[in-house]
């Protein structure tokens, strides 16, 4: 089914959707485009794509069908009308849209229903990373249509990750990094406030910031160790000296009248750790995270 130059049907011409089409577009796939603001299509049109009259046509259109919507709610109210429902089985649909694992299981289950084979995914990148050999997409569902979607998910990047058949897979990764993201940005804007109201220079901040996260991947691999090993004896970030570096951090922001709530409810959590001898290194942390109410 996924031979080169195969069509492919675009749904949702956002940033992420109109990248993925380009990309789609520039892989030498036939591409139907539709978008409920229809002139969103016409630069699609411009590169080659067919601008469909409406998503019953779209979806007519091609046997694989990308989805990329705000929202899973979005996605239902396109394809549970009947008309839609009537077209599905069949065809493979790929949805690359955000949405909670709970709502991934009830959207594959619905197309399972209605005789369609069905994928979920997660863009690890910005639009215009989409197509190029860094961008990291993470498959999850049918394995039947994952191999049949080959050259369909490799021109969306050059890091594709297939999690197995459970659809919610790659949702519970994708929210278990936006959490990170949300809270490392939440915790970065926090430290510019501080530097911000002291009079330091927001610039070099940000380049300290940066030359030090550079060293977090391997910091984050020793975590992934000690807790699939339950063991955190690892000394290179000392439990005991987060806490009291925390608690420096806390008085200072009090001090520049800036909010600390995050960092609080951090220490809160080190001492938690370090109250249940849990072990010396920060990453014990993750028990109590893990089950907050035991």
């Amino acid at each position: 089914m996924d031979a080169l130059g195969a069509g492919v049907t675009v749904i949702g011409l956002g940033a992420m959707g109109s990248a993925l089409a380009r990309s789609l577009i520039g892989g030498r796939h036939e591409v139907t485009v539709w978008n409920r603001t229809s002139a969103k299509c016409d630069e699609m049109v411009e590169l080659g794509a067919v601008a469909a009259p409406s998503a019953t046509d779209a979806i007519d259109a091609n046997d694989v069908v990308v989805v990329c919507v705000r929202g899973y709610s979005a996605a239902d109210e396109i394809f549970r009308p009947s008309e839609v429902a009537a077209l599905i089985a069949g065809k493979t649909v790929i949805q690359l849209g955000t949405g909670t694992p709970t709502e991934v299981s009830e959207a594959a289950a619905w197309f399972a229903e209605r005789g369609a084979r069905y994928l979920d995914g997660a863009i690890m990148n910005f639009p215009e990373q989409v197509g190029t050999p860094d961008c990291q997409v993470l498959v999850s569902g049918d394995p039947v249509a994952f191999e049949q979607c080959s050259s369909v998910l490799d021109s969306f990047g050059g890091d594709i990750r297939y999690l197995g058949e459970d659809p919610a897979a790659s949702a519970v990764v994708n929210t278990a990094a936006l959490a990170f993201v949300y809270a490392a940005s939440h915790a970065f804007l926090g430290a510019a406030a501080m530097c911000d109201v002291s009079g330091a220079p927001l610039k070099l901040l940000g380049e300290v910031v940066g030359k030090f996260t550079a060293q977090m991947p391997p910091l984050f691999e020793e975590y992934v160790e000690m807790i699939t090993a339950r063991s955190y004896d690892s000394r290179n970030l000392r439990l005991a000296s987060g806490a009291e570096n925390l608690e420096a951090i806390i008085e200072f922001g009090r001090q520049a009248e800036v909010d600390t709530g995050l960092f609080e409810r951090a220490l809160r959590s080190f001492r938690a750790a370090a109250d249940q001898d849990l072990g010396v290194n920060l990453a014990a942390t993750y028990e109590v995270l893990r089950r907050p109410h035991s």
